[in-house]
């Protein structure tokens, strides 16, 4: 993922960190106009089990 442009406004930096719901990263917003460049974190949802019911509490959780 590092080095990938999401919705052509995150770029990808670098890993910080994964567990047993993803991986997070690093990303920057690059300067457009008047709007700064700005650092935000991306996560990447994966989920454990293909019939995880209970994944939009976790979410909640991890929100």
């Amino acid at each position: 993922m590092i080095g990938t442009t999401l919705q052509d406004r995150y770029l990808i930096k670098e890993k910080l960190g994964s567990g047993g719901f993803g991986e997070t990263y690093l990303a920057e917003s690059p300067q457009k106009l008047s709007v700064p460049h700005r650092k935000c974190v991306v996560k990447l949802l994966k989920p454990n089990r293909k019939d995880d019911s209970d994944m939009v509490s976790r979410f909640k959780h991890e929100a």
